[in-house]
């Protein structure tokens, strides 16, 4: 039986209770960046890849690279994901503000995903000296979905984040031993964030608050307890952002059989616009309807009502040193250090288009992470070159505290092989295969932003993802 908490909680806190705040979802590399561009790097778990300009892919990787290619490039790739992802639940409650019962849902969830990530590069020499070139690719996102009735599904049912970038490119050799190259990228940024809404709860938390004339009993006799998955509603932020930033690269050989690239691409800053829509419990939207709150209004204006949200993001730096050595004419090595700036992600904070409706602060506390990979080329004859690679991405989530429902990212380890085949000096193809494998993932997550009224999720992931990756190469000269 439900036990009525001694005191109400004031309205601003109760509307955590649909707080649609962590705007981050399952990804392949740390945070939700996605290091999947171009095929023929998947064989090699991208080792090298600021180095090796083999391909137009480089244009995304080292726009320096674009310098080495001759006459006119093309490229066209796509990524298939398949994330697989299990949730084993270790005591989720609903909020202290509502007495922290138990969850009602099973106890356990498969949040897992399939994606297509599609790429498209191409370059073009313009001289002896000056090149350009275009790429087309996504470096952030994928996505989680849970059954609607799973034992978090106040935390998040649906999430879904995807950014397209648009990134023109010049290079500069500047000697035989040096080129420098210059890109801008223009991203579109577009978000979808779903969480069903404790119905029992908002009506308890709402009762009693200066200007309603509603009690706590009369959300009870009218059936509305918290945490009843029968009267859940259902609440989902969408929004998009255009922004535009700038990345650097170069590329030195020093000797014939060594090439070493540096690359940085700058942070991004995006500025969300949107919506959030709401389906309300018809037993809560009664009570809404027939009551009021500060200055007569009634509180299906002031709650739960579908209105325009802005949200503030800042996507992060990245700095990559790579390495490729031609140790003889069959065998190249490569190695790649990169380093992602997640600090700049400490919190994302939802402004809603209603006075009613509190801001929602979710904390994030991301740290700055590492990537280390290496790899190998081993060409068969001229037609046929085989891959392989390892990899190791940190985790930008710093405890499982932070962790949420939307990303149940950790520490990841990458293994791969690929093949590259060219069918004559124009066309070739790349295909390449890798599986991610996550470390055990615990969750222990509660907000302290929520005042009490956000679901405590506690459990752990397991997790591997699965990729399969396709390049089609044309030379146009």
């Amino acid at each position: 039986m439900y036990r009525i908490p001694a005191r109400p909680k004031p309205l601003a806190a109760l509307m955590g209770i649909v707080s649609l705040g962590g705007m981050t979802c399952v990804a392949t590399a740390g945070g939700f960046l996605l290091t999947e561009h171009g095929a023929s790097g998947m064989g090699n778990s991208y080792a090298g890849a600021a180095a090796v300009s083999g391909d137009t892919s480089t244009v995304w990787f080292n726009p320096a690279g674009m310098s080495q290619l001759e006459g006119r490039q093309t490229a066209v790739a796509f990524h298939i994901l398949n994330t697989s992802t299990e949730w084993t639940d270790e005591g989720t409650t609903l909020g202290a503000a509502v007495g922290r019962g138990v969850a009602s849902g099973d106890d356990t969830a498969n949040p897992g995903t399939n994606s297509v990530l599609p790429n498209f590069y191409y370059v073009s020499q313009i001289n002896d000296q000056w090149s350009y070139g275009l790429s087309i690719g996504v470096p952030f996102g994928s996505s989680t979905e849970y059954d609607p009735d799973w034992k978090g599904r106040y935390t998040t049912v649906k999430s879904g984040i995807s950014v397209i970038d648009i990134n023109p490119a010049v290079a500069l050799k500047v000697s035989e031993k040096v080129s420098l190259g210059f890109g801008v990228s223009v991203q579109q940024l577009s978000a979808e964030l779903g969480s069903a809404v404790d119905s029992g709860a908002a009506c308890l938390g709402l009762a009693g608050n200066p200007g309603t004339s509603f009690t706590r009993g009369d959300c009870l006799n009218a059936g509305l307890s918290p945490g009843v998955q029968e009267n859940d509603g259902y609440g989902e932020i969408t929004g998009d952002s255009t922004a535009v930033s700038f990345n650097l690269g170069a590329l030195f050989t020093p000797r014939d059989d060594l090439k070493i690239g540096v690359a940085y691409r700058h942070e991004m800053s995006h500025e969300l616009d949107g919506d959030v829509d709401f389906t309300v419990d018809e037993a809560l939207q009664g009570i809404l309807d027939s009551n009021t709150i500060e200055a007569g209004q009634p509180l299906t204006q002031g709650f739960l009502n579908d209105v325009g949200a802005k949200a503030a993001i800042d996507l992060p730096a990245t700095f990559s040193v790579s390495g490729a050595w031609q140790m003889n004419e069959n065998l190249q090595w490569l190695a790649d250090v990169t380093w992602t700036g997640w600090s700049t992600f400490q919190e994302l904070k939802v402004v809603y288009d209603n006075p009613f409706q509190r801001d929602t602060l979710s904390v994030q506390e991301w740290e700055d992470v590492m990537r280390y990979s290496a790899g190998l080329n081993y060409t068969v004859n001229p037609k046929l070159v085989l891959r392989a690679g390892v990899a190791f991405d940190e985790e930008a989530i710093p405890s499982a505290q932070r962790r949420t429902a939307r990303i149940p990212g950790n520490d990841r380890t990458w293994v791969s092989v690929g093949a590259g085949y060219a069918v004559n000096k124009n066309v070739s193809f790349d295909v390449g295969v890798a599986r991610l494998s996550l470390d055990e993932t615990p969750i222990d997550n509660f907000d302290p932003e929520s005042q009490g009224v956000g679901q405590e999720v506690r459990g752990f992931y397991k997790g591997s993802v699965n990729f399969l990756s396709a390049q089609f190469n044309w030379a146009f000269n």
